[in-house]
This record gives C-alpha cells, sequence and structure tokens, in this order.
C-alpha cells in the first residue's frame, strides 16, 4: 500500500446546508448520584440571539459562536444499559472547549432496547421553535408502558442557558416503529422549518415513502400545524433508507437526496433526488455518473462547493464489497459527487467519482478501507468554497489493521479536488493519543466553526476506541486549513458518564 503521508502543520482549523439554508443534519450517563443535565464549566448565557441577527442552526445558546453535540447512545445510566447521553461543547472566541460543557441525560425514560437506539442518537440540529436558538433533535427506542416499541424523536429546546435538561417527545409523528431517518429544513418555501421522515406504516399512507410535518413548531404544541406524505417510487419497487436536505437548484427551498435500492436487488444503491416546493416534492430520478451508472452509497450531504450558490450532492460509497462495484472507481470506498444547478443537476459540471487512487488524494485505494464514512461539509479555509470531510475507519497504516484515519478534500471552483488534501489519524504529528489495531478512527465527523472565524475546524468521532467506550478529537482551523496545532480529546470520563461500551462519539450533532 502506498504509505499514508503525515501532514505538515498548516496552523489551526455537519452536515453544512447550501446557500444559507440552515438545517441539521447528524453522536453517555452520569452517575446515579449526580444531578442530570447539569452545566459544567462557565456556558456562554446570552439574553438575545447573535449580535448579526443571523440565526444559526448550530448555536444552542444564541452568544453568536456554533457549538456541537456529542452522541453516546451505549451509555449506562444506574441499571439501565444503553439509555444514552448527550454532551454538549459550546463554541467561544477560542472555540469548542470541554471547560464549556452540558451533559444531558433522560432519567424518566424507560426500557432501553439497544445500544444502537439510545438517547443521542441520529443527531440533528436546527431552531424548531423559530425562537433564535439552536434546539436538538435526536431518535430515541423505547417501549412506552402504554404502547408498542419504536423509535420516537425528541427535542432538547435552545435557550440562553443551553439546551433544556429534559427533552421533549415531539407530537404528532406518524408510525414510531417505522421510522428511518429523519431531518429539519424549510421544504415547503414558507421560511418556516419542517420536519421531514422517512418511513410509514403502510396502514397509515399505503404509497407513502415519508411524511412532512409542516411548521410552524411551538413549544406548547410540537407538531406542527399540517403532515403531508410523499412518495420516492410509486412503483413500490424500491426500498429508501437515509437522506440529506439542502437547496440544489437554488430556488431557496430545501430539496431531499434520498439513498434508495432496487427492492429485489439486495446490493442495488442509489440516490433519487426530490426538488421542494410549496406543492410538494417533483421527483426528479435517480442519480447517474458519466457513463450512466447509479452513483449510491451507505451516506449522503449536500453543500455547495463550487460556490456557485447550488447545493452539490455528496455520496458516501464505503462499502466496496457489492456486485455492482464491478468496473466502478470505489475501491476501498468513494465519495461520489452530483453538481447541482437550475434543474436539480448541472448541465455544465459532470459528475464525478473520487477515492484514494485520485490525483492529489493520501494513499492507495485498498479494499473495505471505507472512504466514504462520516460525512460532513463546511469551509475550513474560509476561502468560500465548502470542503468535504471523511472517514476511512478501515485503513492500515504502520502495521495496524483498521485504525482509521480522516481526509479533508478541498472545494474549488472547478468543484472537489484531490489537490491539497489533508489525512489525519492518530499516529499524526500533534494529534493526542496513539493508533491501534481495531480503533476505527474517522467513524462519525464534523466540521463546526466554534470560534465564529468562517473557518470550520474538524470534529471526529471514534465510538470503537478503547473496545467501545468511544473518545472524540478537535481540531481547529486558520486560512491553511485544519491544522493539529491545540488539538484535543476526551471521552465519557471527561463527561462524567459512565465509560463501559458508551459509544461516545457515535453521533455528532451540529
Amino acid at each position: 500500500m502506498k504509505p499514508l503521508s503525515h501532514p505538515t502543520l498548516p496552523r489551526r482549523a455537519r452536515l453544512v446546508i447550501a446557500t444559507g439554508l440552515a438545517l441539521a443534519a447528524g453522536a453517555l450517563a452520569v452517575p446515579a448520584n449526580a444531578a442530570p443535565a447539569a452545566l459544567a464549566g462557565a456556558v456562554h448565557a446570552s439574553p438575545a440571539p447573535a449580535a448579526s441577527g443571523k440565526r444559526l442552526h448550530d448555536d444552542f445558546n444564541g452568544d453568536g459562536y456554533p457549538d456541537i453535540a456529542v452522541g453516546a447512545p451505549g451509555a449506562a445510566l444506574g441499571e439501565q444499559r444503553g439509555a444514552g447521553a448527550v454532551t454538549v461543547l459550546y463554541g467561544g472566541a477560542k472555540g469548542l472547549s470541554t471547560a464549556r460543557k452540558q451533559v444531558l441525560t433522560w432519567p424518566t425514560r424507560k426500557n432501553a432496547e439497544s445500544p444502537e437506539g439510545g438517547y443521542g442518537s441520529t443527531l440533528c440540529t436546527a431552531d424548531l421553535d423559530e425562537d433564535g436558538y439552536a434546539d436538538l433533535l435526536s431518535t430515541v427506542s423505547w417501549t412506552p408502558m402504554d404502547g408498542d416499541h419504536g423509535t420516537f424523536i425528541e427535542v432538547n429546546w435552545g435557550g440562553p442557558k443551553g439546551l433544556s435538561a429534559i427533552p421533549t417527545l415531539l407530537s404528532g409523528l406518524p408510525d414510531a416503529a417505522a421510522l428511518k431517518d429523519f431531518t429539519v429544513a424549510d421544504v415547503d418555501g414558507d421560511t418556516h422549518p419542517d420536519l421531514v421522515r422517512l418511513g410509514v406504516h403502510p396502514d397509515t399512507a399505503p404509497n407513502a415513502d415519508g411524511a412532512v410535518q409542516h411548521g410552524p413548531f411551538t413549544r406548547a404544541a410540537p407538531g406542527g400545524t399540517r403532515t403531508t406524505y410523499f412518495t420516492v417510487d410509486p412503483d413500490r419497487g424500491e426500498l429508501v433508507g437515509s437522506f440529506a436536505a439542502g437547496d440544489v437548484n437554488g430556488d431557496g427551498t430545501a430539496d431531499l437526496a434520498v439513498r434508495t435500492r432496487f427492492m429485489d436487488e439486495p446490493d442495488s444503491r442509489g440516490v433519487a433526488l426530490l426538488l421542494g416546493g410549496p406543492d410538494g416534492f417533483t421527483n426528479k430520478g435517480w442519480l447517474l455518473d458519466t457513463k450512466h451508472r447509479s452513483m449510491g452509497g451507505e451516506e449522503v450531504a449536500i453543500g455547495d462547493l463550487d460556490h456557485d450558490r447550488y447545493g452539490d450532492i455528496v455520496i458516501g460509497h464505503s462499502d466496496d464489497g457489492y456486485d455492482t462495484d464491478v468496473e466502478m472507481p470505489t475501491k476501498g470506498g468513494a465519495l461520489g459527487v452530483v453538481y447541482g444547478g437550475p434543474q436539480g443537476v448541472s448541465t455544465t459540471r459532470k459528475p464525478v467519482w473520487i477515492n484514494q487512487d485520485t490525483a492529489g488524494v493520501p494513499g492507495a485505494g485498498e479494499f473495505h478501507d471505507g472512504m466514504g464514512s462520516g460525512l460532513s461539509i463546511g469551509d475550513t479555509d474560509g476561502d468560500g468554497y465548502a470542503d468535504v470531510a471523511t472517514g476511512l475507519p478501515g485503513e492500515d497504516f504502520d502495521g495496524l489493521t483498521d485504525a482509521g484515519s480522516v481526509l479533508v478534500l478541498r472545494g474549488s471552483a472547478k468543484g472537489l479536488t484531490g489537490t491539497g488534501a489533508k489525512v489525519f489519524h492518530q499516529n499524526t504529528a500533534g494529534v493526542p493519543g496513539a493508533a491501534e489495531k481495531g480503533d476505527r478512527f474517522g467513524r462519525a465527523t464534523a466540521l463546526v466553526d466554534g470560534n465564529a472565524d468562517r473557518k470550520a475546524g474538524l470534529v471526529v468521532g471514534d465510538p470503537e476506541e478503547n473496545s467501545g467506550d468511544g473518545a472524540v478529537w478537535v481540531f481547529s482551523a486558520t486560512s491553511g486549513g485544519i491544522t493539529t496545532s491545540g488539538a484535543f480529546s476526551f471521552g465519557p470520563v471527561t463527561a462524567a458518564l459512565p465509560a463501559r461500551q458508551a459509544r461516545f462519539g457515535a453521533w455528532l450533532g451540529r
């Protein structure tokens, strides 16, 4: 294998939403004698939203600095295994810091089903009630005393002192057992956030794949004003998975890129593009590359990579073990990029595949590297072009199997490029810790501008660290992009949480 290069130290350094649409997108329990959801450290408090008046979808306390939530869905709460918890790091003039943190649990929640379904899963940030403070939404598997098991959506409300201590279950959600994925975005163009979800029981809407709860939302009645349903495949021959939202065609309304596959072909994968609007979604079909092959994968995100005011769709094709990958440029995983345009897909900039064999990208494509995992998009160097961070949790180096690494690829006037790409892992100079076999560093990433200097730093989640206890790394950024200077890491112990199998960092929400 071509050795990974250690990046020179450039200097300091979620899904980001294209063309200014603030959305969401993508993650431990306190000891029994500790106060749940206590504020730790000097969390910035502000009596009003950011001074600029612009809402930030990831600023929970309204001080103008973006924040990040770290989920640990496997953390125990007393005797309840897998109850889950969330640790929030608040931004400030010097960036994210563990000195400004908030630890959230859900002590009244009962009957945890599995470590994957605990509180702190599928984290999503958005100002749901439009009060100027970002809120934190999450899924949780739950078996109520008077109902069937299901996956529910709850919200911790933002405010001048941070997030509310106890979550609120959102009302009016149909078919909790059918929920696959959700996000928040304005898909009908009325300027109010909408809750968009995939997964609808056929008894509720026989031909629907998803539902939209339309805003506005209020804390008193957190169910929205009405619910509509949408279909990805009218012929019902496809299964849908996860999705991303962002403005692909530049009309000011969020669109959806939905992962899907043919029902009778388990190894088929695609991404369907649905354009939002006041009359519902317009289905533009599956995305194709220049050889008319379906561009599918295991993750999807949207951001403006070429700064043309159209959101671009980035597909994380991390699993290279499918028969349909024959002759596909996806060995070791890859990113598929489809550029946006007035009709949805650009007619002038062609789709591309980028993997470790692409010019300028460090390393070499090897089976099961997992490139395309843990996607996040943000501008890491302040040049106005969104960049892409992706994990390679199966990357081998220095004789270590599946130690894992993270790549940061730059956006440019010509789109996403391998030129100037950077790679980080636990054996990179300046990165805390040491790489070990099976760490799978890079399972989750988030790009967040914790000091509000218009340059997004990198947060890496590694739920496999220390045999499943998990850990998180925080990197800052300067005009040179992400840097290891001043990087730090922390885990469940820093948050005063039980460490065993906490899976700290499994989800990162910002």
